[in-house]
C-alpha cells in the first residue's frame, strides 16, 4: 500500500538563515509601504527644538564652524566661558536704555541652556567679522559721533550673522544694540546660526563694557542676520530653521521721537530690502519717515603710514589700515552731505592717525564738499510681491506678511517616544523648498 506524502509545515522547511533574511526582506516592505512604526512628527522647527532639544533628529553631529575657533574672545580675555551662560550672554547684549527693550528677541542666545550646545559653542574669528568690527567703529567714532541729531534715526543692520554681530560690537560706544536672532542652531540648520551665536561669545565682553558708558537717548541699531531666508532645497539634508526678521512698527519708532530709517547692507549688490521687511518699510514711508540704504563696503580700507609713539618715548614709522567713507580724507566727511537727515555739529574733525590713537584737523560745516567718485544708493520702498506677502500674521512682529506653507516647519520620525530622524520617509532626498510636508502629527 501507498504511503501518503508526507505533509510539512512551511516554517519548518526553511532553515533558521533564510528564515532570517525573510523577516528582515519583509520589516523592509513594511517600512517602503508606510506600515513600520514610526511616526512623523511636522510642527513649527522651534518648538520641536524646544521640546526634543536644539540638534534634534542629529545628535551625532558636531557643528562646524565658518570663521577659525579662538582661544581668547575680542577683549583677549580667556574668561569668555562665563558668557555661555545664557543669563550672562543676555545681559551683555540687551539694550541699557527701557525704550528698547521691547524689541530685544533673546531667542538664539537661550538656546545655550542645553549644555551639549554649551559644550560646542566657542569664540570664532574671521578676516570679514575684522572688517565688519573695523567699519562699525569708523562710522560711529568718526562720523555719527560728529551728529547732533542722532536718537532721530534707527539704524537696522542686515548683515551675516557674525558680521552684523561685529558690526555692532564696533558700534557699541554710540547706539544701543538690540538683538533680531529668533531661531536656534542646528548641526544641519539651513541658517548657521551656531555661527552667530559663537560671535555673541566672542564680542560679549567688548560689548559690555562699552554699554556701561553708554549715553542716554542713544540711538537704537537693530541687528538682522540676512542668512534667516537661506534656500532650503532637502528635508532628507537640511533642517529648516529659517524665521522672520522682527523689527518695531513706524508707530513705535515715531513714539520713541524716529524719524528716519538707515539700513545697512553688505555692499552695493544689494539693491532692494530682504523680501520680510517689504511691507514693513513701505508702512515706514507710508507714515513719512525716510528710509535710506548704506552698503557697508562705502567704508573703504586705505593702508597708510603713520609715526607710533611706543611706551618708551620713541617713535615708530609703521603701516596701518583705515577706513574712510569713499576711500579718502577727501570724502569721509562728505557723507553728511549725501546722508543730510544726519545735522553734523558746526565744527567737524577729518581723522588724522597719528601717535597711534585718533586725532582730527577742525573743518567748518559749510566748508564740506561733496564726495568725488560715490554717490548715495538710489532706493526707494517700493510694495512688491514676495513670498511673504498676503495677509499678516503675529501682530507687531508680522504686520503685513504671511508665512508660506511649511516655511520654518520640520518633519521627524519619532520611534517609542525617540526621534530616529529628519525628513518624511516617503520623501527622503526629494526636493521640499517651502511648502508642506505632508501627514504626519502636527505640532
Amino acid at each position: 500500500m501507498k504511503q501518503p506524502a508526507r505533509v510539512t509545515n512551511w516554517w519548518q522547511a526553511v532553515d533558521r538563515r533564510t528564515f532570517g533574511k525573510g523577516v528582515v526582506a519583509f520589516a523592509t516592505l513594511l517600512s517602503m509601504s508606510g506600515c513600520s512604526s514610526e511616526e512623523e512628527l511636522n510642527g513649527d522647527t522651534l518648538t520641536l527644538q524646544q521640546q526634543h532639544g536644539w540638534n534634534v533628529g542629529a545628535k551625532d553631529r558636531r557643528l562646524v564652524f565658518s570663521g577659525k575657533p579662538m582661544q581668547r574672545d575680542a577683549a583677549g580675555s580667556g574668561d569668555w566661558q562665563v558668557y555661555t551662560d545664557p543669563a550672562r550672554l543676555i545681559s551683555a547684549w540687551q539694550p541699557r536704555q527701557a525704550v528698547w527693550q521691547p524689541f530685544f528677541v533673546p531667542t538664539l542666545i537661550q538656546a545655550l541652556r542645553e549644555e551639549s550646545l554649551r559644550s560646542q559653542i566657542r569664540p570664532i574669528m574671521s578676516r570679514r567679522m575684522q572688517e565688519a568690527f573695523r567699519r562699525g567703529q569708523t562710522l560711529q567714532q568718526d562720523l555719527l559721533s560728529q551728529v547732533t541729531n542722532g536718537s532721530e534715526t534707527f539704524f537696522i543692520a542686515d548683515l551675516p550673522g557674525p558680521e552684523a554681530v561685529a558690526f555692532g560690537a564696533g558700534m557699541a560706544s554710540g547706539v544701543d544694540l538690540m538683538l533680531a536672532f529668533d531661531n536656534w542652531p542646528h548641526p544641519h540648520g539651513v541658517v548657521r546660526s551656531h555661527d552667530t551665536l559663537a560671535a555673541l561669545l566672542t564680542f560679549a565682553e567688548v560689548v559690555q563694557k562699552q554699554r556701561e558708558s553708554l549715553p542716554d537717548g542713544a540711538p537704537g541699531l537693530l541687528l538682522l542676520d540676512n542668512d534667516r531666508l537661506a534656500p532650503y532645497v532637502d528635508e532628507s539634508s537640511q533642517f529648516d530653521n529659517r524665521y522672520l526678521a522682527s523689527a518695531p512698527g513706524a508707530a513705535e519708532l515715531q513714539q520713541r521721537g524716529v524719524k528716519q530709517v538707515m539700513y545697512i547692507t553688505p555692499n552695493r549688490g544689494r539693491r532692494n530690502e530682504s523680501d520680510d521687511l517689504n511691507a514693513l518699510f513701505v508702512e515706514y514711508q507710508a507714515a513719512q519717515m525716510g528710509v535710506e540704504m548704506f552698503p557697508l563696503t562705502d567704508l573703504v580700507p586705505v593702508t597708510e603710514t603713520v609715526e607710533r609713539t611706543e611706551p618708551n618715548g620713541t617713535t615708530q614709522t609703521v603701516r596701518e589700515t583705515h577706513y574712510y567713507y569713499g576711500g579718502g580724507l577727501s570724502s569721509h566727511l562728505g557723507f553728511f552731505l549725501l546722508y543730510s537727515f544726519l545735522l553734523p555739529r558746526p565744527m567737524l574733525y577729518y581723522p588724522m592717525y597719528a601717535g597711534g590713537g585718533f586725532a582730527g584737523r577742525g573743518v567748518a560745516r559749510g566748508d564740506l564738499r561733496r564726495p568725488a567718485g560715490v554717490r548715495r544708493p538710489n532706493y526707494q520702498a517700493r510694495p512688491r510681491p514676495t513670498m511673504f506677502s498676503g495677509r499678516g500674521v503675529g501682530g507687531r512682529r508680522g504686520v503685513g506678511r504671511r508665512k508660506p506653507s511649511g516655511f520654518g516647519r520640520t518633519t521627524v520620525r519619532s520611534s517609542g517616544g525617540r526621534v530616529t530622524g529628519l525628513g518624511s520617509r516617503s520623501r527622503m532626498g526629494r526636493r521640499s523648498g517651502s511648502f508642506g510636508r505632508g501627514r504626519g502629527f502636527s505640532l
